[in-house]
């Protein structure tokens, strides 16, 4: 029900876009505003590299290489999924850039190309972390430990966030829309994921399933 939720307020937030609801623009140009006062060097140094290891290419990169070591080292099935939830996840909101076809903001300080709406580097990051505490807070045993790890991955989200807007390439809009995307797929997939892992583990040889070991 909460990812309906989260989709539903998605939509809601592709009609403002599509119908150029002056709500939106006013929320949008507030934002704007708000992070043109911050605009310095050294936070413009800081953004460029947060935008970096946010963008799309490096999160499916790295999400290519977690699911290599998975594969190698735990399950292919569990990496199948986690490359799967990556790469359908962004297939889906690039449809949706393409099909709203806004236009990104002026004056950016990294240029980029393409359509504004949603935010690519906002919706791969949110994917990958939530994935990685999917997977990593069950090794956790400690309770503040497994809170040190949600903050981290919550504050990573928001920096990268945030870096689209403050570096103009993304009104805020887009990435508000791009968490409650991810939110909204996630939580309507998972609830499938022990179906889906069940069904790959009974089509998928048996050899292949288990973890690589290096021969002598």
């Amino acid at each position: 029900m909460l990812g309906i939720l989260l989709l539903l307020c998605f939509a809601g937030l592709v009609l403002g876009v599509m119908t150029k609801a002056p709500w939106l623009d006013s929320f949008d140009n507030s934002a704007s505003a708000l992070f043109t006062r911050s605009i310095n060097p050294v936070n413009t140094f800081i953004f460029k590299i947060v935008a970096f290891f946010g963008s799309p290419a490096t999160v499916i990169g790295l999400t290519i290489l977690g699911c290599c070591w998975l594969w190698f080292k735990k399950d292919l099935v569990i990496s199948l999924w986690v490359g799967g939830l990556q790469l359908v996840g962004s297939a889906f909101a690039e449809i949706i850039k393409q099909l709203v076809g806004r236009s990104r903001p002026l004056h950016q300080l990294v240029p980029d190309s393409g359509y504004s709406f949603p935010s690519g580097h906002t919706f791969c990051t949110t994917v990958l972390v939530i994935t990685l505490l999917i997977l990593c807070l069950p090794q956790i045993k400690d309770q503040e430990n497994q809170l040190i790890a949600i903050v981290i991955g919550v504050v990573w989200i928001g920096m990268v966030a945030a870096s689209r807007v403050y570096l103009r390439d993304h009104y805020a809009s887009d990435v508000i829309a791009s968490l409650l995307l991810a939110g909204g797929y996630l939580l309507i997939i998972a609830p499938y994921a022990e179906a889906v892992q069940s069904k790959l583990r009974s089509i998928l040889p048996e050899r292949i399933l288990k973890p690589w070991t290096p021969k002598n």
